[in-house]
């Protein structure tokens, strides 16, 4: 039986490479041809990565069109930012509009294709619980893992516990692949000041007035409102009604406390020490 499972991790482990080699390929040719700043946005997933999007093209649209007072919607927004980068995707910006590659998965070869990388990452804990609900909030919840573990995964804090790994790796590696870094808590904090700077680092055109109407009309409320109105409340989810959740929650801090077991809390902190210097106002 061991055997056999050795060969199933090796053979999915042959497969993603050369999926991987292929996709990497595939960019790198289109890119040679492109004369635009070549822009990646990741985080892992429910880190706060839509909002920034929402930010960015707000901003970039309000500068189009400065008599605007509505956010863009989800599907425009996914529309004007297409390229997915582990999809391998070769879309053209939009005129006016940013090239702008997104990722959750970790593949630091085909970071070094983009002239710019943008890391947002979010607390650990209130990321795996706004993952837990984006995944199980499905008609087949957690299908992209093992199928013997899924049924395990609808506690709460045994998902937590079983994916902290996958976040710390994935914070551990980006961390050194960024050239800008977005801390979604102080983002939540002074949206104003971190968004200054992120217009700064891209170099873009700088309107105050622009600026602050940008951060008004991509509030989680006014994205919320629009998601409802707009029959679009699975965001980033799939269209097919695969999805039975409202992608956009609350976008709250410290959820943690009353979604989580003391010892949960705990033993995360305990795996990932820098905690409490990296986010220092959320714990107690």
């Amino acid at each position: 039986m061991g055997e056999c499972n050795m060969q199933f991790k090796m053979i999915n482990w042959i497969k993603d490479k050369y999926y991987w080699v292929n996709n990497h390929q595939t960019l790198k040719k289109f890119f040679n041809n492109r004369k635009e700043l070549k822009i990646l946005l990741f985080g892992y997933p429910k880190s706060g990565n839509t909002w920034t999007r929402f930010l960015i093209y707000n901003y970039r649209n309000l500068l189009l069109h400065p008599d605007e007072e509505q956010t863009v919607s989800y599907d425009r927004l996914n529309a004007l930012q297409n390229n997915i980068m582990d999809r391998g995707t070769t879309f053209l910006p939009e005129n006016g509009f940013p090239f702008i590659y997104r990722t959750h998965k970790i593949y630091k070869k085909s970071y070094n294709l983009f002239d710019k990388r943008i890391f947002i990452h979010r607390n650990p804990l209130d990321t795996l619980i706004s993952s837990y609900y984006f995944y199980k909030n499905r008609k087949v919840p957690f299908l992209d893992d093992s199928q013997n573990i899924r049924e395990k995964l609808h506690d709460i804090d045994f998902y937590v516990l079983y994916k902290i790994n996958s976040w710390i790796n994935f914070y551990n590696t980006s961390i050194k692949h960024a050239d800008f870094v977005i801390n979604y808590t102080e983002i939540k904090q002074d949206t104003e000041a971190v968004f200054i700077k992120l217009l700064e680092f891209l170099d873009w055109d700088f309107d105050v007035k622009l600026m602050k109407k940008t951060i008004d009309i991509s509030s989680f409320k006014k994205i919320k409102k629009m998601g409802a109105k707009k029959n679009q409340m699975y965001g980033n989810g799939p269209k097919d009604g695969s999805f039975n959740g409202e992608f956009t929650r609350s976008g709250e801090e410290s959820q943690f406390y009353h979604e989580l077991q003391e010892e949960t809390i705990d033993f995360v902190l305990n795996k990932f020490p820098d905690f409490k210097k990296i986010y220092p106002n959320l714990i107690d």
